[in-house]
């Protein structure tokens, strides 16, 4: 009989021994693509000491509109009202502010100028929450090409969220997930 569909939050500083032993898949937070391939890899090996295959999962946001341009200015909308000292006071309330996940997404949003860590991934989210702080934005093909690649890197498994969540839900259905390829989870 197998176990339950476990799924554990993982970065590269993550050092949880037992983890492979106990979970069926990873799920990371928002990262370059040579970030999460890293996370990936390192993961993948504590996996394979012990004799498992783990699946590997991402959390980010969505911000999709038909053009780059109605995209980009959605995600600058996002955070037009924002004081930025009650941004960091949000983040910092935040139970797992200090997490070595939220640290990780810190780096690279304090590197860059424009808020994007690579091309259509924006971390302005993150200065006005803690936890998943970056979103894909852009039209839709580029956020399915993201996806895509995201694919192709062997991630399988997407927990996508955006603001308003009912609004960026319909318009992410509508534009992207009928392009995307569809499975079903296997039975358990």
């Amino acid at each position: 009989m197998a176990g339950p569909f476990c799924i554990l939050a993982a970065t590269p500083t993550t050092r949880v021994v037992s983890a492979p032993r106990c979970v069926t898949s990873i799920l990371m937070w928002p990262d370059t693509e040579e970030g999460l391939r890293d996370t990936m890899a390192d993961i993948a090996g504590r996996a394979a000491a012990v004799g498992r295959v783990l699946g590997d999962g991402l959390r980010i946001h969505v911000v999709v509109r038909e053009t780059e341009e109605e995209a980009g200015a959605a995600a600058t909308r996002l955070l037009s009202k924002l004081d930025v000292d009650h941004g960091e006071e949000i983040t910092h309330r935040a139970q797992d502010s200090r997490s070595a996940g939220v640290r990780r997404q810190d780096d690279p949003r304090a590197q860059s100028e424009d808020g994007y860590i690579e091309p259509h991934v924006w971390s302005g989210i993150g200065r006005a929450r803690s936890g998943c702080g970056s979103a894909l934005v852009g039209d839709p093909d580029q956020i399915g090409a993201k996806l895509e690649r995201y694919m192709d890197m062997g991630i399988r498994a997407f927990i996508l969220s955006g603001y308003p969540h009912r609004d960026e839900c319909e318009l992410f259905a509508r534009h992207v997930l009928q392009r995307m390829p569809q499975c079903r989870l296997a039975a358990v």
